[in-house]
């Protein structure tokens, strides 16, 4: 396969041109694939890493966002591996900080320890159901992390953190109350509309 410079590679991107994508597929995503399952991950984990990595850069590219101080696989090599070390960290930190900020029915609407363990269930698979970028985003953001942060660590846009964690709010908001079994909680608890305040 023919080698590209970066800004052919950039351009390319930009452009919309399958070969690029390819060269990056071809060149770069082995280097992603061997580090992950250094770290324990697997082959899966590094496509759908390398894919999120690859989206930031294009939105970089198309809200000409993009600075290298390196080459294009440095950096590509660098989004990837913040990616992978959140992805490590997800079930620590979901576990410390989804459950203080999960959706709250009241302190006396949780005294009993098998409905909070019920509503958590609930909160959990509707959490884990959302796409990989909306749980970073909400973790990072339960863990206080400003928006500004979250965008220099994710390679994101500090508009586009904003607005995507307002979505990513409504998105699990909506998932909740959706959910078949919450209406069984909702009966149960008496609950009125438990959980808007947290997500507007």
């Amino acid at each position: 396969m023919k080698k590209y410079t970066d800004q052919e590679i950039i351009q390319g991107l930009k452009s919309g041109e399958s070969f690029a994508v390819r060269f990056l597929v071809k060149d770069f995503l082995p280097v992603i694939r061997h580090y992950i399952s250094k770290n324990n991950g697997n082959s899966e984990d590094a496509k759908d890493i390398f894919q999120d990595a690859l989206y930031i850069i294009i939105e970089k590219i198309y809200s000409n966002d993009l600075v290298l101080h390196g080459t294009l696989s440095t950096y590509l090599f660098a989004i990837c591996k913040n990616l992978w070390l959140m992805a490590l960290d997800k079930q620590k930190a979901a576990k410390n900080y989804e459950l203080r900020r999960t959706v709250s029915l009241s302190e006396n609407d949780f005294t009993e320890s098998a409905d909070r363990t019920f509503y958590e269930n609930i909160f959990r698979q509707c959490f884990n159901e959302m796409d990989d970028v909306s749980q970073k985003i909400l973790k990072m953001y339960w863990m206080e992390i400003s928006p500004a942060e979250i965008a220099k660590k994710l390679g994101y846009t500090y508009g586009y953190v904003r607005k995507k964690k307002s979505e990513c709010m409504k998105e699990l908001k909506n998932r909740i109350i959706s959910h078949r079994d919450f209406k069984e909680l909702e009966r149960n608890l008496n609950i009125k509309q438990p959980i808007n305040k947290y997500y507007e």
